[in-house]
């Protein structure tokens, strides 16, 4: 059963007079909420609608004027009726004070009880008029709505028994075209897994063989031989890296990949990719500097991951540097996130065809560099599994800018190994 009854505020700061003001409206049957102080008044009026409030004008720390002014300055609270109440403040002028500040009457203490009562029977008796008015119209708005929305849900079954035939030829159609894509993906997942597996054996043989040499079991090295076979043995596993991550595009396909999250340094990371990406470098006739601002730094992310991307973009920019320096920029921003850019001076993307380096098997440059076309795409993939971005800014002739942007952390960052959905890159 819903309670019809109103709220009526009594504020004065003395006790005596909050009970003579109840014992003189408790018979309206209505709700009589006390304040001794304006700042209860005003915690009050935040929280509840009233139909009227009884305001004394004398209190300390806060007069009755003040507490007005601030109740009609708040939409929610500026409709209230204000009722004065003061004993010593008769003269004109703070009359006239009390009806400038929205008050709908100033009464003189001692006041006549049926009097008061009277006039605090007119707010009560339309308070609850409104509320009823607004009862009803809340009704009719609800009616008009069923009606429309009956309205809506005939036309909506006119429609589907007009168009029944067309959707049914549409859903054959879709489901043609989706068998056609599941069996296009699974061949593209089977070329996949074959080019890796093929890949896999040659540069398991190099590392293999780079392993025996290092033991010394075809006798002793000097120290650039060794040198030279530890540069090869790295980079060959990191190679071995990459096309076991050519494989993570068919993961993703099928829905899943797994994300190892650890503390990734900076720029550390950078650093040791400039050991495997420098005999390539040098092969092209590039030099490779980094350029950090502030102190070393770290995130929470997958670091096999975050370099795997960075170094796909470096030999990229290698490869289509034309021989120019390559930079590499480092540095922390203020929420936290890493900020990466890889920059070269090579020959650049065209802008209609920066959004298709991005997909699969496309490679947009006339060069003729060698690559499958999956790096860019499985890099961009990789970065927005890491809550993060990668994008592009180039010039034809003057180069390009790719910049990484990693968050501070992963959102299960307390989890040793995340798996992520695929959903979460489509």
């Amino acid at each position: 059963m819903t309670d019809d009854r109103v709220n009526i505020l009594l504020v004065d700061d003395r006790r005596e007079n909050l009970l003579a003001l109840e014992a003189i409206l408790e018979p309206l049957g209505q709700v009589l909420i006390r304040a001794g102080s304006g700042p209860e008044a005003l915690r009050q009026v935040l929280a509840l609608d009233f139909a009227v409030m009884l305001l004394d004008v004398q209190m300390p720390g806060m007069n009755g004027f003040e507490v007005a002014e601030i109740i009609k300055s708040r939409e929610r609270s500026r409709t209230i009726p204000i009722i004065f109440l003061s004993a010593i403040n008769k003269e004109d002028a703070y009359v006239f004070k009390g009806y400038s500040m929205g008050a709908v009457d100033y009464v003189f203490k001692p006041f006549n009880p049926d009097v008061l009562r009277s006039k605090v029977a007119v707010f009560v008796d339309l308070s609850v008029k409104q509320r009823e008015l607004q009862r009803q119209g809340d009704l009719l708005r609800e009616s008009q709505k069923r009606e429309l929305d009956l309205e809506h849900r005939t036309s909506l079954l006119e429609a589907e028994a007009r168009s029944a035939a067309k959707l049914s030829q549409m859903n054959e159609e879709l489901h043609r075209r989706q068998v056609a894509l599941e069996q296009a993906m699974g061949a593209r997942n089977r070329f996949y897994a074959s080019m890796s597996h093929e890949l896999r054996t040659p540069i398991n043989a190099v590392i293999g063989y780079s392993t025996i040499m290092l033991d010394n079991i075809y006798g002793p090295l000097n120290v650039k031989q060794k040198e030279g076979l530890q540069r090869s043995l790295k980079a060959a596993r990191h190679l071995l890296e990459l096309v076991n991550d050519v494989l993570d595009l068919s993961k993703i396909e099928a829905g899943k990949i797994e994300l190892s999250l650890q503390p990734v340094m900076f720029p550390s990371l950078i650093e040791d990719l400039f050991v495997t990406v420098r005999p390539l470098a040098d092969e092209y006739g590039s030099t490779l500097s980094l350029d950090t601002e502030g102190e070393r730094f770290n995130i929470v992310s997958d670091p096999r991951r975050v370099r795997q991307i960075l170094l796909n973009l470096l030999s990229n920019a290698i490869k289509f540097g034309e021989g120019n320096p390559i930079r590499v920029s480092c540095k922390q921003n203020e929420d936290k996130s890493a900020l990466i850019e890889v920059i070269d001076q090579g020959v650049g993307i065209a802008q209609d065809d920066i959004a298709r380096i991005f997909e699969e098997f496309v490679q947009v440059s006339e060069s003729k560099q060698p690559g499958t076309g999956l790096g860019l795409p499985i890099s961009r993939r990789l970065a927005q599994l890491l809550d993060g971005t990668l994008t592009v800014c180039s010039v034809p002739g003057e180069g390009s800018t790719f910049r990484l942007i990693l968050p501070p952390s992963i959102e299960d960052e307390l989890a040793p190994t995340a798996v992520l959905s695929a959903a979460t890159v489509a």
